[in-house]
């Protein structure tokens, strides 16, 4: 099983690493960190970075993305090789995840339409101007699409 955790600059650790370490332990799974190049992607304090091992080109088909949050997923709402990259992976994936603010690149990406979603309740009113119904509720299950 391919388990595809996007990387960006300036994202959460935690949102990161923590479905790292729980997916990865499924038997027969591989997590690979992907990003748009190659190499270190710094987390939102700046400590700490986490290496990309493969580019969004190379990995396309996962069967479970993760897009983690972070105040760095704001420079991405428009990057069309992100957007496109997750519209992509969503086509064959088993699952399409997000934590945090993450749901609002699935939202940007057009995922989120007319679904219920949850994101950090800082930001969670911006997910209606993707066409999504905001929730509190900590995780929201619409079919395949889980955020949290």
């Amino acid at each position: 099983m391919n388990i595809a955790i996007l990387l960006f600059e300036r994202f959460t650790a935690l949102d990161a690493v923590g479905p790292y370490e729980t997916l990865g332990r499924i038997p027969g799974a591989t997590v690979t960190f992907v990003a748009e190049t190659l190499g270190p992607v710094r987390t939102d304090t700046g400590n700490l970075a986490i290496t990309a091992d493969a580019t969004l080109a190379d990995l396309t088909d996962p069967e479970i993305v993760v897009i983690p949050g972070g105040p760095g997923q704001s420079d991405h709402m428009e990057n069309d090789k992100v957007l496109e990259w997750i519209r992509t992976a969503d086509a064959t994936s088993t699952w399409t995840t997000s934590v945090c603010t993450g749901s609002l690149l699935l939202g940007a990406a057009g995922l989120l339409q007319g679904k219920r979603a949850t994101c950090h309740w800082l930001a969670l009113d911006q997910l209606r101007e993707f066409g999504a119904e905001p929730t509190l509720e900590r995780v929201v299950f619409e079919g395949k699409v889980v955020t949290a």
